[in-house]
Order: structure tokens, then sequence, then C-alpha cells
């Protein structure tokens, strides 16, 4: 049984998560992306595959197998329901997969990142809720420069998710990247420097 600090990471999209998470893996932490655990299960679960399916209908089966999660994503992108029910299928096996993960790591501290990190039960186990943020406009520059997006799908991915304030107003860390990455470095390792002693016991 290792004691560590477990920090959950969350803000909304293109806020700078990434950035933090890179910081966080330099410092020695062992860093899990929960979006990419997802992409993971999608390409490997046979059972998380067929419930998929089942839900989703065949369209969403590559023809090797895998998920086409950009189809998905069409389905889901503003539909609550069938977003609930594509969370129900993933969201379980994405904690056991992030538990397993954290249990065999030797390392003292875990970061995850989660956009929905404070929406479910992953936050129950994080010692430090972090929260990145940034301005609006910046968040939609970054979707056009470095994702591709038109300014309409920019607002929209913007526009889908709760609002920062929100997520702003649990977090014990929040870290600005309008900046420079300088500036965001340097608050990160204030944080960092900041942390407590291990407090939990993950089996």
């Amino acid at each position: 049984m290792n004691r560590r600090i477990i920090i959950g990471l969350t803000g909304n999209i293109a806020t700078g998560k990434s950035a933090v998470m890179k910081l966080a893996a330099e410092h020695g932490a062992l860093v899990i992306d929960a979006d990419r655990v997802v992409h993971e299960l999608l390409q490997r679960d046979e059972d998380i595959q067929t419930a998929v399916v089942a839900a989703f209908g065949p369209e969403v089966r590559l023809p090797d197998g895998r998920i086409d999660r950009a189809a998905v994503g069409r389905i889901v992108f503003g539909d609550e329901q069938a977003l609930r029910r594509l969370e129900d299928i993933l969201h379980p096996a994405v904690r056991e997969e992030i538990a397993r993960r954290v249990a065999t790591s030797e390392a003292p501290i875990v970061m995850i990142e989660a956009i929905k990190l404070l929406e479910g039960p992953l936050a129950a186990v994080c010692d430090q809720v972090w929260v990145t943020t940034c301005s609006r406009a910046t968040q939609l520059e970054r979707l056009r420069v470095c994702r591709g997006m038109d300014d309409a799908s920019a607002v929209a991915r913007v526009e889908a998710q709760s609002p920062q304030e929100e997520k702003i107003g649990r977090a014990d860390v929040v870290i600005h990247t309008d900046g420079l990455m300088s500036a965001t470095q340097e608050q990160f390792e204030v944080a960092w420097s900041n942390l407590s002693s291990p407090a939990r016991d993950v089996t």
C-alpha cells in the first residue's frame, strides 16, 4: 500500500490542461488522461465496443472493430440522454483502469485529468482539485489555430460545457493560462511546492 497525493485536474476545453499535465510529468508525477483511457478502451475492449454498438448502432463501428469516436461524438453532442448512456457504459471501466494504474505505480504524486472530474465520483479520490482557466477569446483562438475548427464549431464546443466559474469555485488550485507558458509554469511551480505530505491510501 502506497501513500501518495492524488491531484484531479480539470478545466474547460482549450484552457491549458495538457500543458499542466506535461509539467507534472516532468516533475515525476504519474499522469493519467481519462480521455485517453476512453480512447484506449474503445480501441481494444470488446465488451465496451459491443455495448457502444448496442446503444448507438452498427454505424459507430469501424471495419476493424474499433469504435469510431467521431461518429459517437456526433450522436451524443447536444443530446444529454445519449451522452448519459455513453457515460454509463464508459465511466465504470475508466475508473477501474485508472485505479489499476495508480495501484501499480510507485509515483508519489498522481495527476488525473478529466473534463468531467467534478461531475462524477472520481473527484472523491483526489486530495486536491486543480483547475485551468483562460478567457473565452483564448479558448476560441486555440480551437481555431491548434485544432483547426471553424468559428461556429469552436463556439459550439465552448458553449456546450459548464461555466468555468463552477469549476473554479470548487478548486484548490486555479492556474490561469492566458499568458505565456512561462507564466503558467510559474503558477504550477508555486502550487507544486505547496503540496502537503501524501495523505491518501491507494491500493
